[in-house]
């Protein structure tokens, strides 16, 4: 009796102890789980407060670092304009020379990923674009990174790379001097300047039906190309598809033009084009500068701009 009372009070206690660990056990667990669903509501504030200081701020600085050698380092300003970001950069001229293919990539330097956003060529180290996004639109898509390329030919060779960082948001104030008749007089000027300059802008970054006289917009900063295209054909319409789905993706410093392929047999012989699908870049007088074929998609095809 004695012996069996000592053996049911032995298994009593090892449940006893089991059911202590077991607890305890879950205890743990629950308390690790705890903690880390408190971790990530804490980097899920952090970032929302990250992004509300992008909408409350107007302006975002990115310092570019020179990249294989090139010399060429400087800065990126990203600034509020109404709801839209205007992007200027600024770099030294380097060890390079000629139009330079500049991009907001998505990722972080020195090796970002794809294109997010295209950026007007960088010429004599400098560059404006008007992106049709907001820089808080901007802060929700981060990782992005600043990218100058070493020419259009060399795209894959990285001159100047900066990471779009949220920290690095400063707010300007404007610090008017003069009286109010003298700053109304500049005001007006500056806003018809900007209306100029954002006029040419949209006509330079489209995708619209040829015309001769379409050619002149082609200059040292802006590049026109003419898509020699066929109704009939199905890989012409699939790059009519993407280009006009991605319209806010064409880089302000381009202008495609629609040629019909069927009705442009003088243009055509002139060019040299035998085939649909062809892409003919041209200078302000249209002289061909390069010619093409194939490109499947927009992205594609500013990449082969010169």
């Amino acid at each position: 009796m004695n012996k069996n009372t000592g053996i049911i009070v032995g298994v009593i206690a090892l449940l006893v102890i089991a059911g202590g660990a077991y607890a305890f056990l879950n205890s743990k667990d629950d308390a690790m789980m705890k903690k880390e669903k408190m971790e990530q509501q804490a980097m899920e504030v952090q970032k929302m407060a990250e992004e509300k200081a992008v909408m409350e701020k107007k302006e975002v600085v990115v310092i570019l670092n020179a990249q294989n050698g090139s010399n060429q380092s400087g800065k990126a300003t990203l600034l509020d304009v109404q709801g839209k970001t205007k992007v200027t950069i600024a770099v030294a001229s380097g060890t390079t020379s000629g139009p330079q293919p500049a991009h907001i990539h998505i990722g972080a330097c020195p090796n970002p990923d794809a294109v997010k956003y295209p950026l007007t060529k960088v010429v004599n180290g400098t560059s404006e674009t008007i992106l049709n996004v907001s820089l808080s639109q901007l802060a929700s898509e981060l990782p992005l990174a600043v990218n100058i390329h070493k020419s259009a030919a060399e795209a894959k060779t990285y001159t100047s790379c900066g990471d779009i960082v949220v920290g690095a948001m400063m707010e300007k104030e404007a610090m008017m001097k003069t009286d109010g008749a003298t700053t109304d007089s500049m005001m007006k000027k500056d806003e018809a300047g900007m209306m100029d300059k954002s006029e040419t802008m949209v006509k330079a970054g489209s995708y619209e039906t040829y015309a001769p006289e379409k050619i002149a917009l082609a200059s040292a900063t802006h590049d026109v190309v003419l898509f020699f295209r066929a109704s009939w054909c199905p890989t012409c319409r699939a790059v009519d598809t993407d280009i006009k789905a991605n319209l806010n993706n064409i880089p302000p410093s381009l202008a495609i033009l629609d040629v019909n392929y069927d009705d442009s047999t003088a243009l055509k012989q002139k060019y040299g084009v035998t085939y649909q699908h062809t892409f003919v870049q041209v200078d302000k007088n249209g002289n061909l500068i390069k010619k093409w074929s194939g490109s499947p998609t927009l992205i594609a095809l500013v990449a082969e701009v010169k």
